[in-house]
């Protein structure tokens, strides 16, 4: 079993405000992530399709996400004391509907698409182990399931990313670039982490909103779709549509905001995180 050196993690300076709350591990979406890509189902770029029940047990510090339900069909039973969370720390054999994908051409649109099928569930207090020898189809889940996420107050996590993340900046929770980010952190090597990244708030200044215009793939693609509907006549309920895909797209990586780093800290090391959606 894999397990974390507790010296790697420093204890946050307070615990004031900590807000946590009761949750447990998605059975459900851990049986679909040990299936094969196949059928509806796409494996999703730069995610590693390694898995293992030492990956999917989650352990304390790591970021958490919630699965999108209509995904995949459920049959867990939820006994009288589970709670609605149900989450997962891992991305090893992360998949999404093929449909998903239709159209998207760059990797940052796939990425895109992919975030959407997903909601941060906080920072994992307590762990969870995952055991395949209780899993049965349609009985309530294991109490042992169970574990604490902090959604709120001062917590240690890892900076996971290949950017520097320096105090002061706004995180925001990711998925990865290429194969190799997120992998090879403490603990088990072959487990892929969410990966945390600065929020760089962009200008609303002329040459900012250019720049961007000019090098960001995603804005560029859906600013083509705007002018070609506005130009050909598209009708008022196809521009409206484009337009809350942009205003969509706009705001998509601030809602991924997680809290604020309190430290400095570069790839692989821990640092202090003000968890909140200050500025969503």
């Amino acid at each position: 079993m894999s397990r974390y050196n507790d010296s790697s993690f420093s204890n946050p300076i307070t615990k004031s405000g900590r807000v946590v709350y009761n949750v447990c591990m998605d059975m459900d979406h851990a049986r679909y992530r040990q299936k094969p890509a196949e059928g509806r189902f796409k494996a999703v770029d730069n995610v590693s399709q390694r898995i293992s029940a030492d990956i999917l047990t989650i352990q304390p510090h790591e970021i958490c996400l919630q699965q999108d339900e209509t995904m995949f069909r459920r049959g867990y039973q939820k006994s009288i004391n589970d709670t609605e969370v149900q989450l997962l720390s891992c991305l090893n054999g992360l998949k999404t509907k093929s449909s998903n994908l239709s159209g998207k051409a760059s990797s940052d649109e796939k990425r895109l698409a992919v975030r959407k099928t997903l909601k941060f569930g906080g920072v994992a207090a307590t762990r969870s182990i995952y055991d395949a020898s209780k899993e049965s189809y349609g009985r309530p889940i294991a109490n042992d399931a169970m574990f604490v996420s902090q959604f709120g107050g001062l917590c240690t996590i890892m900076n996971t990313g290949d950017e520097e993340i320096k105090a002061g900046h706004w995180v925001v929770w990711d998925l990865p670039k290429h194969p190799e980010e997120g992998l090879n952190m403490i603990g088990l090597k072959e487990k892929q982490m969410v990966i945390t990244r600065p929020y760089r708030a962009y200008g609303h200044d002329m040459k900012s909103i250019q720049l961007r215009l000019a090098t960001d793939p995603v804005l560029i693609a859906l600013m083509g779709r705007v002018r070609a509907a506005a130009g050909g006549g598209a009708g008022d309920a196809n521009e409206a549509r484009l337009l809350i895909s942009l205003n969509d797209y706009l705001l998509e990586e601030r809602s991924r905001v997680i809290g604020r780093a309190l430290q400095t800290a570069k790839t692989g090391e821990t640092l202090d995180l003000l968890l909140g959606r200050y500025i969503a």
